[in-house]
């Protein structure tokens, strides 16, 4: 069968590959281009495939909400021009209504990118884009979040993705749903308040902490144990200060701390999550 240039046209708008892959590809399906269109994914997903030593630092990341379900993740590709590519963007689309649209709460990446959605997994829509960006793409972490009846929530989205965070609160409240996550994005905190600190995480910057001290000591003069115990734990709850979302000054009134800021509307704090991009590769 003869290939036309207008066959060609045809084939490249769909795929975005070369001319000349386009015209083999047609050549070998003796003009098929639905057949031509599956030839070309396959063998940009070896491309894309062969690829996969390069790391995906780059990318957005998404917080979306319906009804009582949130969603966040992560996208990544290897370079900041692929992340504003129309393609990517409509892969980094999808997958928000996928995960919007899916019964499954998925507790891991590896169990979404099994799932399937139009006669399709979702692992082949990324290794599809990869195929034609010439860019690893990788979904680098994603979290469900349902909430109660009568609790809400509240995000914001830095940057168009850079960086996005989601706040579940008790009740309904419009100016701590809109404050709090603008705050998280800002702020950076790990957890939500001293008593709900990961005693693991504590252990471990308690020994980090010491170990400074004992270093610091060294080098002046000699301390009893419980002077420098004392120092340490004055250490430590500064530390905390800092991470701890409750005791930090809130982002446009740093006079109030966010616990003081929340007891003012009589609200409490569920669970918020932070994602940006590229700070777990």
């Amino acid at each position: 069968m003869k290939i036309t240039p207008e066959m060609i046209k045809i084939l490249r708008n769909k795929t975005q590959a070369g001319m000349l892959n386009c015209k083999k590809a047609l050549e070998k399906t003796e003009g098929n281009i639905e057949e031509a269109v599956l030839l070309l994914k396959k063998e940009g997903i070896i491309k894309a495939t062969q690829n996969s030593d390069k790391v995906a630092v780059e990318g957005l990341t998404n917080v979306a909400i319906r009804g009582n379900k949130a969603v966040l993740f992560e996208l990544n590709t290897e370079t900041d021009f692929v992340a504003k590519n129309q393609i990517f963007l409509n892969l980094y689309d999808k997958i928000t209504e996928l995960l919007l649209n899916s019964d499954e709460t998925f507790t891991t990446v590896a169990d979404f990118l099994k799932s399937r959605a139009q006669n399709n997994s979702v692992q082949n829509f990324l290794l599809e884009a990869s195929a034609v960006l010439k860019e690893k793409i990788v979904l680098n972490r994603l979290q469900i979040v349902t909430k109660k009846t009568l609790e809400s929530f509240g995000f914001y989205k830095h940057q168009g993705g850079k960086i996005s965070s989601l706040v579940v609160l008790s009740k309904e409240c419009p100016a701590v749903a809109m404050d709090l996550p603008i705050h998280i994005v800002g702020f950076k905190p790990k957890f939500i308040s001293k008593e709900k600190t990961d005693p693991q995480f504590i252990t471990k910057e308690k020994n980090f902490l010491l170990s400074k001290t004992l270093e610091e000591i060294n080098q002046k003069k000699t301390l009893s144990s419980e002077i420098i115990d004392k120092i340490v734990n004055q250490r430590l709850n500064r530390f905390l200060e800092e991470i701890c979302l409750l005791e930090q000054p809130l982002y446009n009134n740093s006079d109030q701390k966010v616990g003081e800021y929340l007891d003012k509307y009589q609200i409490q704090i569920i669970a918020f999550y932070r994602f940006e991009v590229g700070e777990r590769i």
